[in-house]
């Protein structure tokens, strides 16, 4: 779904860039959780959009410091690129007790309640 680095930079469809995708990506992949130390990328239900994407943690709990390092990471990149990204933390329901991690990079991405 990413396009080029050359392509101009829109911050309400921030993962239409390869480089901003990866640098958010790269944050989530090496982030080291209390319990568990930093778990491997695992998309959910489909690859990034230019809006949004999942990630299926697996079975975690999450500490306060987790949650704090997470929003560090979000707050981190919306300085940077003057983006609205968000997440939010999401059980599934196709693998009981795996925990999905939604990762919205703009309000544009589309509103789902399944």
């Amino acid at each position: 779904m990413a396009s080029s680095t050359a392509a101009p930079f829109d911050p309400m469809e921030p993962f239409a860039r390869d480089d901003v995708l990866r640098e958010v990506l790269d944050g989530f992949e090496t982030f080291d959780y209390k319990l568990y130390g930093p778990i491997p990328l695992r998309f959910h239900r489909g690859q990034a959009t230019k809006y949004e994407f999942d990630l299926n943690l697996g079975v975690v709990h999450f500490t306060e410091q987790d949650f704090a390092g997470l929003s560090e990471i979000v707050q981190r990149i919306n300085a940077k690129w003057g983006t609205q990204m968000t997440f939010c933390v999401y059980p599934s329901k196709e693998k009981a007790r795996d925990m999905i991690l939604n990762v919205r990079g703009s309000p544009m991405a589309p509103a789902e309640i399944d």
